[in-house]
């Protein structure tokens, strides 16, 4: 896949660039918007025009990475697609039909996701950093949650791999399934295909839930502590805004991590040269 997509290095360098100042801009609105705040209160106007340039440059950045992202990774499919049919000459037509769309899978990911991923971690790094500036306490707090995060998603990741490999397995006697035209036979593929998802989808939920506890701790913890360091309520405004930031990032890293495994998950199979090994997934869960 590295190879197919040397000849398209310069675009996605370029996309990926507008992708890191889109996240910059992104980042430095809590603390723009708490510098006008305390221009306004002070009755000064320099504060609403810095606002107002963020956010025009911002959109900007926004509309041109969009627009060179959709074309970029058009050609992208095409080419993978070429590659990946003329590779896997000996894969079932199942398999190879199933393998293409996991193959957009890919391209999707790098194309819409990447750049929110790029985004949240940038977010996430700058906005504990400005938080260590603003508040040393509530930036420990942020620290902590992280933690409690990492090792919730990290202990659960070998299921999250297990649940889409079978996933995966099935998914790929999908058209040999179909064209065999019996009914039953297709109910069975699809209810075994739900399953793994169902399994995906608690395990999700559950991850979610334990975290988000700590989350709503820390947002509590961040209000109180902030109102009794800051003196100006732009800080305190920016400090919260921040903490909120630093909550979604949190809350939307894990979902690209289980993203991540899957999608290496898809890669090892886009890999495979030999026949399909699908029909160990063919008992239910």
């Amino acid at each position: 896949m590295r190879t197919a997509l040397k000849p398209f290095r310069g675009q996605l360098a370029f996309t990926m660039a507008l992708v890191l100042l889109e996240a910059v801009g992104w980042l430095l609105f809590p603390l723009v918007i708490g510098r006008a705040i305390d221009g306004v209160i002070g009755e000064s106007w320099r504060g609403l025009w810095e606002l107002a340039g963020l956010g025009i440059a911002t959109v900007g950045i926004n509309i041109a990475r969009r627009v060179c992202d959709s074309r970029a990774y058009a050609k992208v499919y095409v080419r993978l697609s070429e590659e990946l049919v003329a590779r896997q000459a000996v894969v079932t037509v199942s398999a190879k039909t199933a393998r293409l769309g996991m193959l957009r899978e890919v391209v999707e990911f790098f194309e819409n996701s990447l750049p929110t991923l790029v985004s949240s971690v940038l977010g996430l790094v700058g906005t504990v950093l400005i938080l260590w500036a603003l508040s040393f306490p509530i930036f420990l707090g942020c620290i902590g949650v992280a933690a409690v995060a990492a090792a919730v998603y990290g202990f659960t990741g070998r299921f999250t791999t297990r649940y889409n490999e079978a996933f995966n397995n099935e998914y790929e006697r999908r058209v040999e399934v179909v064209e065999s035209g019996v009914p039953r036979r297709v109910g069975r593929h699809v209810r075994r295909m739900m399953r793994w998802n169902i399994k995906l989808s608690d395990l999700e939920a559950a991850n979610f839930g334990i975290v988000w506890v700590f989350m709503v701790a820390l947002l509590v913890f961040s209000v109180s502590a902030s109102v009794q360091e800051a003196a100006e309520y732009g800080t305190v405004f920016a400090v919260v805004m921040y903490v909120f930031q630093f909550m979604e990032s949190v809350a939307m890293l894990p979902l690209y991590y289980q993203e991540w495994l899957r999608l290496r998950e898809i890669t090892r199979r886009l890999g495979d040269d030999g026949p399909s090994d699908c029909p160990r997934a063919s008992h239910a869960p």
